[in-house]
């Protein structure tokens, strides 16, 4: 009788996962690529460590900076397990601050979003900060030895806003934000993003690892099995990749004739974007900007995913839909094909997130059409140490 292949043990398996051998080749050329082995959607410590060396080192876009139009207006934010207040000081100037105060490391603000704030009182033994996080009163402090209060402000976050998108970056030295984004900038400059108002927000929660989300929007291998309703108006085969080196990745799909956005019959009722070339306007660009965001440029409206990591298993991701300020029309249809395209996606997710945790699940390999998720990939071994890079970032710690 035959012998029945078998996979190995589980054992085995989390014995030989990390091997260089098993790194190295994820790292081939993409037609003898071997895909990211099971345990690195699963492991607890690859996740610890995946903060470590991505999510505090790296930019975040949380929203837009009109969110906090005034001063003493102010948004919390959760970023890479950590709390941030963002907020107007007296002159209008943005400022972000970690929500910890610096006596003991309570919480300051609880509120998700707020207006007049002219001090910052921790709740727990009121040490109080100025809107520039100057320590500005401690009780009962004048008998601590050495105690100087000029110390002991608020640590900042960098913060930084792109076109009315506002991005942080934990890193206390961070590379400049412009660097970051790189050629997309170029890329985006068509688009009237200073203009762009939320029109929808939804938030998802996501049973996969992170990184099973982020590679499954930046391929569309899946789509004429899972979105039926997208290859009708872009052909998944269809446009190019432009954007390959990281940490914007991506590129455009075309659409059919006939169509000009995505919504449930490809038609829009709103204006499109002023000034976009014909090419712009028969055109929907996706850009993965690594690890934490995904954008898309239509010709009559903008999205914006931000992933949140929340377990090994379990990803948050909140998504946004942009229009023109001035639009009358509020893209109910386009949010209503974007809901669809999303849960789609989250139970394919989902589902590819439970088969890498089975004992028969080995390193795979790459499709032709797979390209941009072998290169975020192997990006993605460098950034985390587990391949040496291959250049230089300033992403010190």
């Amino acid at each position: 009788m035959a012998s029945r292949q078998r996979g190995p043990s589980k054992s085995v398996r989390a014995e030989t996962a990390y091997t260089p051998d098993a790194l190295r080749a994820v790292d081939r050329p993409l037609r003898r690529a071997a895909t990211l082995p099971g345990p690195l959607f699963t492991d607890p410590g690859v996740f610890a460590r995946e903060f470590r060396n991505l999510f505090l080192l790296s930019w975040v876009c949380v929203g837009r900076d009109d969110e906090i139009p005034s001063p003493g207006d102010f948004r919390t934010y959760e970023v890479a397990g950590s709390g941030v207040i963002v907020l107007r000081d007296a002159d209008g100037t943005l400022r972000a601050y970690h929500n910890v105060c610096r006596h003991r490391g309570t919480r300051i603000l609880e509120a998700g979003s707020g207006s007049g704030l002219s001090v910052l009182q921790c709740p727990y033994h009121a040490w109080t900060y100025d809107l520039q996080g100057h320590l500005a009163g401690s009780p009962h402090m004048d008998l601590a030895e050495a105690f100087d209060p000029d110390a002991y402000g608020l640590y900042p976050v960098r913060a930084e806003v792109w076109r009315g998108f506002l991005f942080l970056n934990l890193n206390p030295r961070p590379e400049p934000l412009a660097a970051y984004l790189g050629d997309l900038r170029a890329r985006a400059a068509p688009y009237p993003l200073e203009r762009l108002r939320r029109a929808h927000r939804v938030v998802y929660e996501i049973a996969a690892n992170w990184k099973l989300v982020v590679q499954n929007a930046n391929e569309c291998y899946h789509c004429p099995g899972v979105h039926p309703q997208l290859v009708r108006l872009t052909p998944y085969r269809s446009g190019e990749e432009d954007l390959r080196t990281g940490p914007v990745f991506g590129g455009w799909m075309d659409f059919v004739d006939g169509a000009c956005t995505l919504s449930p019959d490809g038609r829009t009722r709103r204006r499109t974007f002023p000034g976009l070339s014909r090419e712009d306007l028969g055109r929907v660009y996706y850009y993965v900007l690594y690890p934490s965001n995904f954008i898309s440029f239509l010709p009559d409206y903008v999205t914006l995913d931000w992933f949140i990591p929340l377990s090994p298993e379990r990803t948050r991701l909140v998504f946004d839909l942009y229009i023109d300020r001035d639009e009358a029309d509020a893209a109910e249809d386009a949010m209503g094909f974007w809901d669809t395209t999303n849960r789609q996606d989250w139970h394919i997710c989902e589902m590819a997130h439970l088969g890498s945790k089975s004992v028969a699940y080995t390193q795979g390999r790459y499709s032709s059409e797979e390209e941009v998720v072998h290169l975020i990939d192997r990006y993605y071994l460098r950034e985390m140490g587990l391949l040496p890079r291959s250049r230089a970032r300033r992403r010190s710690a």
